[in-house]
């Protein structure tokens, strides 16, 4: 029986998926997710509370994921600046394993509690690190706005590896290349920064 209901809840999230991507969560309909995994919505009952809850356990464990595994790099990176190669490759290939999910959050949350999610990546998860990254190696503090266009810059970089079709190969040869670009510039902007002193 617990069998056939993780069966049931899994045709209900794989089809929640697929109408979430296509029509966004408030033009996709509850009926035709449940028509789409060939259930009733008295079986949707069963498993969820509402479209939104359906919606929250499509996203909800990557973000604790990512969470998780943002914290561990972030870390590393503060520690020992050379580990950057290595921790955007592990940040990448998690969103790349679960580029659905940042869509879904991205592209199609509005309507849920995580309208508005990129920017409170960007603004509140991602931003307070990348300052005290900033400020750690340039032994001072860096202005924000020059923290948060770099930001910014970096975001859509990682949106054109997660979406930009690439293997995972090319995806890698890329990070790479990339951070020889990145880490140059990063030592000659410090040095620029501190010309302000």
């Amino acid at each position: 029986m617990a069998r056939i209901a993780q069966n049931i809840r899994e045709l209900l999230l794989s089809s929640g998926k697929e109408q979430f991507l296509a029509y966004g969560f408030e033009k996709a309909s509850l009926r035709t997710i449940c028509k789409k995994a060939g259930l009733t919505t008295g079986a949707f009952y069963n498993h969820f509370s509402g479209k939104e809850d359906l919606f929250s356990s499509l996203v909800d464990p990557m973000i604790k994921g990512f969470q998780e595994m943002y914290q561990s790099v972030i870390s590393q990176e503060l520690a020992d600046l050379t580990t950057g190669v290595e921790n955007e490759l592990t940040s990448i290939t998690y969103a790349i394993k679960h580029k659905d999910e940042f869509r879904l959050l991205f592209e199609c949350s509005n309507g849920t509690k995580y309208e508005g999610f990129k920017e409170h990546l960007i603004h509140e998860v991602f931003y307070p690190g990348y300052q005290e990254v900033f400020d750690r190696y340039a032994g001072r503090h860096v202005n924000p706005a020059l923290v948060q266009i770099i930001l910014h810059m970096k975001f859509e970089e990682y949106m054109e590896l997660i979406y930009g079709g690439y293997t995972m190969e090319e995806v890698k040869k890329l990070i790479i290349q990339l951070a020889v670009f990145s880490e140059a510039g990063f030592h000659r902007l410090l040095e620029e920064v501190n010309k302000e002193s």
